[in-house]
């Protein structure tokens, strides 16, 4: 069983042993101290999903906007309603007109609103909360997912609990439904393990063997029904267990044997535990944090296992495949904020994708992969220290780069314009043509840059040295066949056909082309002006919007010094994130509708994840870069904790205190690069040991140093507004 999922199972059974030898009543009820009203919590999108899901799980369940639970087989319908008489007496009040001449007799069921918002604690932890209305009566849904009990541990488990509140002045009675039905016709996703052949869904209610599809302490065949008489202000409320599989009613009445309140202690124990584990972002900025700790939520959750290993999904629903495209963010982004087991996991699950003749590929046509793969390598083995494993992924990398070369060898022998430069491919993905694709060469080449890397730290100078003499031989082709392209900026194939993406990461993660090359601002520019101003990106149309795919131009921004556009990047990425804290993938700016691209998308909490540690923490040059995006709010005392660097684990504390400007971290064998406030120079001379970096904001302390202070000025035309982030 996984380490991180046994920790989960071995605190599960603690709380369950500690909560029966104490002879609690297993009670359903919600915790007030920590209650909260899911309609407070920001929604971007449309409509309000939230997805309960957990490492290792095969299937996960979707909150959907109705208010219903899907697995990828079956529904849970969930039908609250006040009925009769009373209902509509109870209704009248809140709206005379409406029954001025409605039959006091008459049986009028009268079905509860959809969920305005499903929203997550504080936006990221994974309690789930609903609520939907019923004329007087609110009704309360509170539900977490916790993994089953061993030996079965790649299901999940979910408690929910209904609440009927009724907050009118006269009694009425509340009646709640919940019924286990096939999906629509033609659903958002189905799970890949369902079976052929719909079986009868059925509810268990006590301690049997049969194999049911969920359990309540209530009766019933494919639905289970409750009914309660409210009197003004009084409340009623009622349990469900939900597993992803069906399961034996016995092992559901024992797992239920613990109550609610106690299931949902357990589940925000162990994610604060979690988020606890890896680098700490104390900024004092409440949304950054807890937007960094949705998108953990996410990564860690969307991993699963193919025999021994952990690979990364694209998503808990309708994306559980791996991508090497997508895989080597999400570990990237796991490596940089402090989860580095899971990191080398994950990447040790991608080396299974190499094919024999050394090539990396996941999905047909992604020639990408074989670059993308290598650099994770690098990010997940390299930090913050060499892994004891290093040598096989080293010769895995030598393996692909040989590869690679061999493709351009036979390339160069065609007489071909192009021929230097990596086939034809066909990604069947967003780029939307068969091309060469000059993304497959800027990741080529960081392949590279990463194989001289993990040779070099394995011991193996003389092939590193080879293989860096190839990459410099590359970069000549490739900035030759930029300029055949007669483009002004990076298109996205060498034949200028296609939609931007591969191209997007020239500049950054994959350094083929100087942040400050002329190119790169022009293609964000281009890119920017598009999608109607500095932000996210357009995929097709200028009113669908991509999350992630220019994330990497906002990290291009700071290292170009466009720090104004880099915030505005991160800005829209924390702006579109649904009440649960995920991000979608692709949406509509106008209608705020993903379709059936349901979120949350795991390369978007990788993005978001990269773009905020790269603004503080940069280490993928030679030397350290502190600060380069740090906002205005930061700079009254920000700190980072634990972050795992090429150079070692690195603590950094910045603070600004009117012109004094003071920086603390732990110190590393290279140069560190410092970045001043927003809209600031230095109001001194640089003096020896500092030096005066490639811009004005920018100061430079030797290899070695820990602690700077500089006394600051505002730079020509700058401002700062009070209370500005």
């Amino acid at each position: 069983m996984p380490e991180g999922r046994a920790a989960w199972l071995a605190a599960a059974g603690m709380v369950h042993l500690l909560v029966v030898a104490s002879g609690c009543a297993p009670t359903a009820r919600r915790d007030a101290a920590t209650a909260f009203d899911p309609d407070s919590i920001p929604e971007a999108y449309r409509y309000s999903t939230a997805a309960l899901m957990g490492p290792g799980a095969t299937r996960a369940f979707q909150i959907t906007p109705a208010g219903d639970l899907y697995n990828g087989e079956w529904v849970v319908r969930v039908r609250p309603s006040i009925e009769g008489a009373s209902g509509q007496a109870a209704r009248r009040q809140l709206n005379p007109r409406s029954f001025a001449s409605a039959d006091p007799g008459l049986v009028d069921p009268a079905p509860a609103d959809s969920p305005k918002v499903i929203a997550f604690e504080e936006r990221w932890r994974p309690v789930a909360d609903w609520a939907r209305r019923n004329g007087p009566v609110r009704w309360e849904f509170e539900a977490v997912a916790l993994p089953e009990p061993a030996p079965r541990d790649s299901g999940l488990i979910v408690s929910l609990l209904a609440i009927a509140h009724n907050g009118g002045a006269v009694p009425c009675t509340a009646k709640l439904e919940l019924a286990l039905e096939p999906p629509d016709s033609v659903p958002a996703f189905v799970a890949f393990d369902s079976p052929e052949a719909r079986p009868s869904y059925r509810w268990g209610s006590g301690s049997s063997k049969d194999t049911v599809h969920a359990w309540s302490g209530l009766h019933g065949g494919s639905d289970v029904r409750a009914s309660w008489r409210l009197a003004p202000g009084e409340s009623r409320s009622q349990r469900f267990v939900l597993p992803a599989y069906p399961t034996a009613a016995a092992a559901l009445a024992s797992w239920a044997r613990v109550p609610h309140a106690r299931r949902v202690s357990e589940v925000r124990e162990h994610w604060d535990a979690e988020v606890r584990r890896g680098a700490r972002f104390e900024l004092g900025d409440r949304e950054v944090e807890d937007a960094l700790r949705a998108a953990l939520v996410v990564l860690l959750s969307c991993r699963e296992r193919r025999g021994a290993l952990w690979v990364p999904i694209g998503g808990p629903f309708q994306y559980r495949d791996v991508w090497l495209r997508d895989g080597a963010r999400a570990a990237c982004a796991l490596s940089v904020a402090g989860f580095t087991r899971e990191a080398r996991e994950l990447v040790a699950g991608l080396a299974e994708f190499q094919w024999p003749e050394g090539a990396f590929l996941s999905q047909r046509g992604q020639l990408d992969g074989t670059g993308q793969a290598m650099w994770a390598f690098e990010q997940a083995l390299l930090r913050p220290r060499p892994a004891d494993s290093l040598g096989g992924f080293a010769d895995a990398a030598l393996r692909a780069w040989r590869w690679s070369e061999r493709q351009r060898e036979l390339g160069r022998a065609t007489g071909w314009s192009f021929g230097a430069m990596l086939p034809f491919a066909e990604p069947r993905d967003n780029e939307l043509v068969r091309a060469q694709l000059v993304g497959t060469d800027a990741w080529a080449i960081a392949g590279y840059r990463s194989a001289v890397r993990l040779l070099r730290a394995a011991g193996r100078p003389a092939e590193a040295d080879s293989v860096e003499a190839s990459r410099a031989r590359y970069l000549v082709k490739f900035a030759r066949a930029l300029e055949r392209t007669g483009s002004p900026d990076i298109p996205p194939s060498w034949q200028s056909v296609g939609r931007d993406w591969g191209n997007l990461s020239v500049a950054y993660p994959c350094a083929v082309v100087p942040a400050a090359h002329p190119r790169c601002r022009a293609l964000a520019e281009r890119v920017w002006r598009t999608a109607g101003g500095v932000g996210l990106f357009t995929y097709g149309r200028p009113d669908s919007l991509q999350y992630y795919a220019g994330a990497d131009l906002g990290t291009w921004a700071l290292l170009a010094g466009e720090r104004a556009a880099a915030d505005s990047v991160l800005e829209a990425m924390l702006q579109w994130r649904s009440a649960s804290g995920g991000a979608a993938e692709l949406f509509s700016r106008s209608s705020r509708d993903f379709g059936r691209d349901l979120p949350p998308h795991a390369t978007s909490a990788a993005a978001l994840i990269s773009l905020v540690r790269n603004a503080l923490v940069f280490d993928d040059g030679d030397t350290l870069a502190l600060t380069l995006g740090a906002r205005e709010g930061w700079w009254r005392g920000g700190r980072v904790k634990g972050a795992p660097t090429r150079w070692g684990i690195v603590d950094l504390a910045f603070s600004r205190r009117g012109e004094a400007v003071e920086w603390r971290w732990t110190p590393v064998p290279v140069w560190t690069a410092l970045t001043l406030p927003p809209g600031t120079r230095p109001a001194d001379r640089i003096e020896s040991p500092l030096v005066p970096g490639a811009r004005p904001d920018v100061v430079l302390a030797p290899p070695g140093t820990g602690r700077v202070s500089v006394r600051v000025a505002m730079a020509p035309g700058s401002h700062t507004v009070e209370g500005s982030r």
